[in-house]
């Protein structure tokens, strides 16, 4: 007998808790969000209190913004059909790893034989450092490396084996289990600014046993996952692959909700936060491949140089703090930074009035957003976000500060903060 709704989400997060709702700190510690340890991204907890404060329970739930996938997996428990939309390829997959069904496959055997396969790999090692960028692997560049060969050849032999599966959704579950080893099992760690060697890397002692241990715990993990949640009633969910400001004109249906977090205008390439899954895993083959996802992401940094602006946006925050940043312009890190804002909140602008042209007459739109400062000049997302969407006949239905979110030296000041908010609109 499958599980009702409500208990499915009560049973999924029984005894968790997390520090702050827009954070995703606590939640590697539930059932599918342990999969992939994800820096960026909020909490089941707060998809459940804005469905919650809706008037009326919504029946389709839209995130443009789909990260770790935290909406589609919160959406499944409650019972509620959802879409989301993903540029990066590799989070498209994690995505749909969490929210794929898995009652017509046996999962213990079918990870057995991709082992199997795995051990008896023979990896050219001159062919796979031709397929990755020379920092990958030792002796790397400058003496420093993210991988030991042997280390390296393992995951390649994984990599492998996995290529082999025929039912592509095996295939992208155990590639999520490989993707949650490779950063452990490198010289490098992830924070929000990107990749950072490890202090006393060169002392670390990972060995290819270490690799194949790690990869079937967490194979181990996502089976157990799967077979205890296996009596929860999936909704129907849909995944659009791809750059979100293209991609959200194709969603067709009525939208009851609209709920995510874009990238915050805070200069942070994003692609490169996850680079060591797209290029180990495969998904990039050449520089271009990288190239081009920065072009297809929001315009929230300045590794790529941006067409156009366009029309002058409606928002006199926007023009006021866009006035500030140009006289200060000498002084920024990058002088394309007012470029970028100003792009950043063009692209926002889309996303806003496409998720408004789904929504349903009672519906909502939620964003968490987060405020951004260089040389002092602040920019007040919340506020900018809120005028845009007045523009297009949206009104406010709250914005309230969820965190405190410590500032770069990029930004301004290492020593400042900033606010996270989140947002809610919807129509008059």
């Amino acid at each position: 007998m499958l599980i009702q709704t409500s208990e499915a989400f009560d049973a999924w997060t029984k005894n968790w808790s997390s520090p702050a709702p827009t954070t995703y700190q606590g939640s590697d510690e539930l059932a599918f969000q342990r999969w992939f340890k994800f820096k960026e991204a909020f909490s089941p907890a707060l998809v459940r209190s804005v469905v919650d404060g809706q008037k009326k329970r919504p029946e389709h739930i839209l995130d443009c913004c789909g990260g770790s996938g935290t909406t589609g997996v919160v959406a499944q428990f409650m019972g509620i059909e959802s879409t989301l939309i993903e540029v990066n390829p590799f989070l498209a997959d994690l995505i749909e790893s969490k929210l794929a069904n898995y009652q017509h496959v046996d999962l213990p055997s079918e990870a057995a034989r991709v082992i199997r396969r795995a051990h008896q790999y023979k990896v050219d090692l001159a062919a796979l450092r031709k397929r990755l960028p020379p920092t990958f692997i030792e002796p790397g560049v400058n003496e420093r490396w993210l991988f030991s060969k042997n280390v390296a050849k393992t995951i390649e032999s994984y990599r492998l084996a996995i290529s082999e599966c025929s039912d592509e959704t095996i295939k992208r579950l155990f590639t999520t289990a490989l993707a949650s080893i490779l950063i452990p099992a490198s010289n490098v760690r992830i924070d929000g600014k990107g990749r950072r060697y490890r202090s006393n890397w060169e002392a670390r002692n990972i060995t290819s046993e270490n690799v194949r241990e790690a990869f079937l715990g967490a194979v181990g993990n996502m089976i157990e996952d799967i077979y205890r949640h296996a009596r929860v009633e999936r909704a129907k969910y849909n995944l659009l692959r791809g750059d979100a400001r293209e991609q959200i004109q194709h969603i067709k249906s009525e939208v009851s909700l609209a709920i995510f977090s874009p990238p915050y205008p805070n200069s942070f390439d994003y692609t490169d936060i996850y680079n060591v899954e797209l290029w180990m895993l495969g998904y990039f083959s050449v520089a271009a491949d990288n190239t081009a996802l920065r072009h297809s992401t929001l315009r929230s940094h300045v590794q790529c140089t941006w067409d156009s602006l366009g029309d002058a946006l409606p928002s006199k925050t926007l023009t006021r703090t866009l006035e500030k940043l140009d006289d200060v312009r000498n002084t920024l890190w990058n002088r394309r930074l007012p470029e970028m804002v100003r792009s950043y909140f063009g692209d926002m602008q889309t996303l806003l009035r496409e998720s408004s042209l789904k929504l349903s007459r009672e519906g909502q739109i939620a964003m968490v957003v987060g405020n951004s400062s260089y040389a002092n000049v602040l920019i007040d997302v919340p506020a900018i976000l809120c005028e845009l969407a007045h523009d297009m006949g949206l009104r406010t239905v709250s914005s309230k500060s969820a965190r405190a979110m410590r500032s770069s030296i990029q930004q301004g000041s290492a020593d400042k903060t900033l606010a996270e908010s989140l947002v809610i609109l919807a129509r008059y």
